[in-house]
């Protein structure tokens, strides 16, 4: 038990251990009196003492004030002490108890701010991860946008070499009158461009044609057994190649990879994107990005000197083999939307450029010379009863 009139705290300063000295106290008119048997510094006035609140709750009170020795503080938390505490500074110093709120002890800002702070900074590393995880799945493609743009051309081709290493592995690429073609007509569509295109045909009976990023494409015999002029596989590669000037390869690429690759993408690292290069073939494209290839690559047809017909010739005969689920409509999707659009660009277009010289190509000798077992199979006939 104390005696009377004194009260239970805590006291830190000169003289005391670090972590704090349990004592008693006094209060009276004249200020605070620590009950030790040197009695540290005198008996501090309340005009020497600032009166704080503090803890949890603001439940406890401290007194802090600077004695001979240095700074000295007493942490009262026993209830009964605290309210004795506040009803003498009620009648003593009732500066004191109005300091810094309402009632007889005001909530103490300074310490509110550093709980405040304290509490964040214990919160912080865990909520910040989440809240940063939420802003970029709902900013992913605008993110990885940005981040496409700022990948330089060669470093962009650096990404096509590796992608097209994996994939030659897989592909049965040949040579011969169609492969010098199709070079052919991309090296005149590509004049000028900063992509260092490679041009290729693989033996393979689907109807498909992919472009990678940096300027690889790949055009599968099937493709080629299927259209009907040199100018439809013209119309195809101008296509093809607008998805590489317009990086929609690339930003297809990100998209499939997910969120990490796009951070590394930041970066600086496409490493990442390596994997994803498999699966170019089935890569999607959204409907901008093909009404934008579409439209592109009207121009570059018409730019080289070719007729630009061949491009809505080509999706007009894809349209109407859907029924074999071929691969390249499966991730170009034709539509009358589209063949619309095409026929009012061509439309708009001056006689000259639709009224191009022919390609000088026989394309029934090229589409001999492809092998047999690329051929793309007929439509399945229809039973009757």
């Amino acid at each position: 038990m104390s005696a009377a009139g004194r009260h239970p705290g805590r006291a830190y300063g000169p003289g005391f251990q670090t972590a704090g000295a349990a004592v008693e106290f006094e209060v009276s008119g004249f200020g605070l009196r620590v009950v030790t048997a040197d009695a540290p510094d005198g008996t501090p006035r309340w005009s020497e003492i600032t009166v704080r609140k503090g803890g949890f709750n603001d439940a406890q009170v401290m007194l802090e004030w600077q004695g001979r020795a240095g700074s000295y503080a007493l942490v009262v938390s026993d209830a009964a002490a605290v309210a004795a505490l506040r009803a003498q500074l009620a009648q003593s110093a009732p500066e004191k108890a109005r300091l810094r709120g309402t009632g007889h002890l005001g909530a103490d800002a300074r310490t509110r701010r550093w709980s405040h702070l304290m509490v964040w900074a214990t919160l912080l590393p865990i909520v910040l991860p989440i809240v940063l995880l939420v802003l970029l799945l709902a900013e992913h493609d605008r993110i990885a946008a940005w981040a496409v743009s700022h990948v330089p051309v060669a470093q962009e081709r650096k990404l096509g070499e590796a992608v097209f290493a994996q994939a030659k592995a897989r592909l049965r690429l040949v040579d011969g009158p169609p492969q010098a073609m199709v070079r052919e007509i991309g090296a005149r569509l590509t004049r000028g461009s900063p992509y260092a295109y490679e041009f290729h045909v693989a033996e393979d009976a689907t109807v498909n044609a992919f472009a990678m990023p940096g300027g690889f494409i790949v055009v599968h015999t099937g493709l080629l057994a299927l259209a009907g002029s040199a100018e439809e596989v013209a119309g195809v590669l101008a296509h093809e190649v607008q998805h590489v000037e317009r990086r929609h390869s690339l930003k297809a690429m990100v998209k499939s990879a997910g969120l990490m690759v796009t951070v590394s993408l930041l970066f600086g690292d496409l490493g990442g994107l390596v994997s994803v290069g498999q699966d170019l073939i089935g890569l999607k494209f959204s409907r901008d990005h093909e009404s934008e290839a579409d439209a592109e690559g009207l121009k570059m047809l018409v730019a080289a000197g070719i007729r630009p017909q061949g491009m809505r010739d080509f999706f007009r005969r894809m349209s109407e083999q859907e029924k074999l689920d071929l691969g390249w409509l499966s991730s170009h999707p034709a539509s009358e939307t589209r063949f619309a659009a095409m026929d009012a660009a061509l439309k708009a277009m001056p006689a000259a450029a639709v009224d191009a010289p022919a390609l000088p190509y026989d394309y029934a000798a090229i589409k001999a010379a492809l092998p047999a077992a690329t051929k793309p199979a007929p439509p399945p006939r229809e039973h009757t009863k």
